[in-house]
């Protein structure tokens, strides 16, 4: 049997700790009896007190922060950002100490940066959802951070991006010890389309909902999450393993424009969500969408969209 431990954060999010522990209990036994067959997990904590979701749901731990070598693996559920110490520090030496004896360390959705935090995915690749991929890199350049992944398993370290991508990555895991029927068994259980593996790209934003092949949508998460320094395309096309002219001819034949004209279309979108925030000055906007200066990003930006900076800036947030 294999053991999980789970690590909650102050605030965790509920979602990817229930998605995750369904997939195991669903896919570790026959039917749907809820029996702990193939799989065991513990909520690790100081027992008799509770631990809060951010939803106001509260849990109990069920096993405390001793002995991190007796689970096959540990995962971080993160919660809301911005706070300081969102681990107890009982449960930080636990994820230490599993970290130093070999042990297995993961995140689900924003655990990543309590990772991060304690230098434990340095060196690594990490999945970080889109939301907050430039946050999390301006804080952790020393990780290998995208948002084209629903999940990454990187040697004794696995993340996720949260939400259903929880499901994902514990299929994946369900997958290498008891078989991919058992773990599509738990995801057609749970009424999810199927199991999406390790190159599954994450949901794009709405600007680009016709894009329909595998190399498209990632290549457009890659230039989501390269927005403040560009690429060049030949850079995109090769981080998505196509030539740029298969890269062309796909946007062409899917969004009716080219790469490079999509990749300004997402600039300036962020540069016009920026502006109708009213609080950004025009340079500031200019600099953080990849324009080398502000002169050159107001002509483009004035012929994008038919208005000046200034004006998008008095603007309603929903232009």
């Amino acid at each position: 049997m294999k053991r999980f431990a789970f690590v909650l954060a102050r605030d965790f999010t509920l979602s990817p700790l229930s998605l995750f522990v369904d997939t195991l209990r669903l896919a570790g036994d026959e039917g749907d009896r809820s029996r702990r067959a193939a799989f065991d997990w513990q909520i690790i904590g100081e027992l008799g007190l509770p631990i809060r979701a951010s939803s106001g749901i509260e849990l109990m731990p069920t096993a405390p922060a001793l002995r991190p070598e007796d689970y096959d693996n540990i995962l971080v559920v993160g919660g809301l950002l911005g706070r300081k110490n969102s681990l107890p520090a009982s449960a930080e030496r636990f994820v230490e100490g599993a970290a130093r004896k070999g042990v297995p360390v993961g995140a689900l959705c924003t655990g990543s940066f309590v990772l991060a935090e304690m230098g434990l995915l340095d060196g690594h690749r990490a999945s970080v959802s889109w939301f907050h991929i430039e946050d999390f890199r301006s804080r952790f350049p020393d990780v290998d951070a995208s948002c084209d992944r629903l999940f990454i398993v990187d040697g004794n370290r696995a993340t996720c991006s949260g939400g259903a991508g929880a499901a994902d990555l514990a299929a994946h895991l369900v997958s290498g010890v008891i078989g991919e029927q058992s773990a599509a068994k738990a995801s057609r259980i749970l009424l999810l389309d199927r199991v999406r593996d390790a190159d599954a790209v994450q949901p794009n934003l709405e600007l680009f909902p016709e894009a329909k092949t595998l190399s498209v949508r990632r290549a457009l998460l890659v230039m989501e999450s390269n927005l403040q320094e560009p690429l060049a395309i030949v850079d995109v096309a090769r981080s998505v393993g196509v030539s740029t002219r298969q890269l062309d001819r796909d946007f062409a034949s899917q969004l009716g424009t080219s790469p490079a004209r999509a990749y300004l279309k997402l600039r300036i979108s962020l540069a016009t969500r920026l502006l109708s925030s009213g609080k950004n000055p025009v340079g500031e906007v200019a600099f953080q969408s990849g324009f080398a200066n502000a002169g050159h990003f107001s002509r483009v930006f004035r012929k994008m969209t038919g208005l000046s900076p200034t004006e998008a800036s008095r603007r309603s947030p929903a232009l």
